[in-house]
């Protein structure tokens, strides 16, 4: 790999880049610094603002405030992406630092007789730094669906109304209105399947509420941005002559060292960043990238490393520990208190975490724990969570502390809003997602004992029609909890019905645990509820209502729910639909299930040693033969 190629295209990059540091720096450290107001049609510009076409707006200006004023009548706020169009300002007010502005892409999108060529993006990439939108505004998201069924589903959607934007029969516009300004940008639940989306921030009425079918009028009036006090500008004495060339001579130095060391870096390490292996880091580069772009503010909020140290104060506080990370508590910059797990070392790319991140992203359920947000930083990885304020449902489930005792009521209420929120991944998500780790430790409590189901670690995502069957090609989860298909296909397929096997596995743990409070085995709590087991101590005590514990129709009830979920054979369990609709049900309704009779599957002589299929068979050996 010859080094001649390479020196030369850091030194043209150098040269490229320093001409505008240098120029910038200029700008804003200029000389002759004039703080005369000019006004452009109607509009005052002043300090902080400044004008492109006058002399003491160059010298004076802050990139960030930079007004171009056309026909001496039409004053524009600069884009920060270049080449898009910028902001129109209607009016400024200095006092409360804010103003009022019109997306002129937007504009242009409404004025133009066709939106074939005309990119639609979010206002909000366009902002610089120093500018804030306003929290009291409301949000118009622009939906530009591709896709016929996409168009098909937008038009049955009695929340959106078509608009005149369209190119041919390639895409439609579709819009929302009265979508509250979240403060991290996550919009994931309003995203649609088929449709880029993107955020137009708009006024709100008096009355709070914005009418989707007057886009048009609510995009021409505006909305409200704020800014930030830039930073006061440095004494006429700090400028001159000696000033640009301390600033000439500091940046060429910089920029020699910076071409050294990165010279040096490549003629190092050539052999590792070969030609083979940058196409392909390009490429998966460039994919997320694209990614990210498709969702926009739909998809959770990505994270810094270093914002994520600073949330968690270092990760000084640790909230517990699993098999895939370690969980500290942290708090957002407006005081809301969050969780921060930190992955462990995963063998997939990061295009793989970025897709299952974005699709956790846009789950939103009530009995779902909220993502709020993600870290992709190299190896580093992490996701940030809604905190939940009682922790998981583990430590109520076996305890002597009279302080943690929960009524066999409120239990079923807990289990009910699992089978919901399971519900929910498996049917109402646009992508079906089967979790494949359920299990006490993986559910938690909010302030108001309200169950979430958290952990999407072992999550697969299925883009498939209802019915459809995954092929697990590693088998993970927790023993105990694991549904035996997902250990050996000879017990059938892997489906959402392997989540209903776990769920009733945890069911049964609830029952078990509660029963034998303080008698937790030093093992596995889940390795006594193997089917034959659970069945032999309780479900003939609720068939022949022989109850020793002073059973409650509620514990009754999960028991017998849990025996029907635990059935051997996929096809024999019931649906989350089904589940709910049995614990909703009295117990004077409900069936005694058939015994769960593990058949054991052949296995071959080379495959008996594989830890999966060693577990098949201890699993298998330890249940009792059927009943006649």
């Amino acid at each position: 790999m010859s080094m001649a190629p390479v020196y030369w295209f850091l030194v043209f990059i150098g040269v490229c880049c320093l001409p505008p540091m240098l120029v910038g720096a200029d700008e804003q450290q200029g000389e002759g610094c004039s703080r005369s107001a000019n006004r452009c049609g109607n509009i005052t510009i002043s300090d902080p603002f400044w004008l492109a076409d006058t002399e003491a707006g160059r010298s004076c200006g802050i990139l960030d405030f930079k007004v171009t004023c056309y026909n001496n009548s039409t004053a524009s706020l600069r884009s920060s992406v270049p080449l898009i169009p910028g902001f129109a300002i209607n009016s400024i007010s200095y006092k409360e630092r804010s103003l009022l502005v019109v997306d002129e892409g937007k504009q242009k999108l409404l004025e133009a007789s066709s939106g074939c060529g005309i990119k639609i993006g979010n206002t909000s990439a366009k902002l610089d730094t120093q500018f804030k939108i306003d929290l009291s505004n409301l949000n118009l998201i622009l939906y530009n669906c591709t896709k016929e069924s996409a168009v098909a589903a937008a038009r049955r959607d009695g929340g959106l109304v078509q608009t005149s934007v369209r190119c041919r029969n390639e895409w439609v516009v579709f819009v929302r209105a009265g979508v509250h300004h979240d403060r991290i940008g996550n919009y994931a639940r309003y995203a649609m399947e088929g449709c880029d989306a993107s955020v137009v921030p708009v006024l709100a009425s008096l009355s709070g509420k914005t009418n989707a079918s007057d886009y048009e009028q609510l995009i021409n009036d505006g909305f409200l941005l704020t800014w930030e006090a830039p930073p006061p500008p440095l004494p006429a004495a700090a400028h001159g002559r000696h000033n640009k060339k301390l600033i000439l001579i500091v940046s060429l130095s910089a920029a020699i060292i910076l071409l050294t060391c990165l010279v040096w870096g490549v003629h190092r390490h050539k052999q590792k960043i070969g030609l083979f292996i940058l196409p392909k880091q390009t490429g998966n580069k460039s994919s997320m990238e694209e990614m990210l772009r498709r969702y926009g503010p739909l998809a959770p909020k990505r994270y810094k490393y270093s914002e994520l140290k600073q949330m968690t104060s270092s990760f000084k506080d640790k909230l517990g520990e699993g098999g895939y990370g370690t969980v500290f508590r942290g708090s957002l910059k407006d005081g809301c208190v969050v969780a921060v797990k930190l992955l462990k070392a995963s063998k997939g790319n990061g295009e793989e975490f970025l897709n299952e991140a974005i699709s956790i992203g846009r789950t939103s359920h009530i009995n779902i724990v909220g993502l709020l947000g993600f870290c992709l930083e190299g190896a580093k990885r992490a996701l940030v969570y809604e905190y939940m304020a009682n922790g998981s449902l583990e430590k109520y489930i076996y305890t002597e502390n009279s302080d943690l005792v929960i009524g066999w009521d409120k239990l079923q209420q807990i289990a009910l809003g699992i089978a919901r929120g399971l519900e929910y991944l498996h049917q109402g998500c646009s992508t079906r997602i089967i979790h494949f780790d359920i299990k006490p430790q993986n559910i938690l409590l909010d302030q108001d004992f309200c169950p979430k189901i958290a952990d999407f670690g072992l999550a697969k995502l299925c883009h498939l029609k209802a019915g459809s069957i995954l092929s697990v090609a590693e088998a993970r989860g927790t023993i105990g909890f694991i549904a035996p298909e997902v250990f050996s296909r000879g017990f059938g397929v892997v489906s959402t019905k392997s989540d209903v096997y776990s769920y009733g596995m945890m069911l049964l743990e609830m029952v078990g645990g509660r029963i034998n409070k303080g008698k937790r085995n030093t093992e596995s709590s889940s390795d006594v509820y193997f089917p034959n087991r659970i069945y032999d101590s309780i479900a003939e005590q609720v068939q022949t209502c022989e109850v020793i514990y002073d059973l409650e129709e509620a514990m009754r009830k999960m028991a017998l729910v849990g025996l029907w979920c635990i059935q051997t054979n996929p096809e024999n369990r019931p649906s989350m639909s089904k589940v709910i609709d049995m614990l909703e049900k009295s117990i004077n309704e409900l069936e005694m299930p058939p015994k769960p009779f593990l058949s054991c599957p052949s296995i071959p002589s080379y495959l008996s040693s594989h830890t999966s299929y060693g577990y098949i068979s201890s699993y298998c050996s330890a249940s009792p033969a059927p009943l006649p």
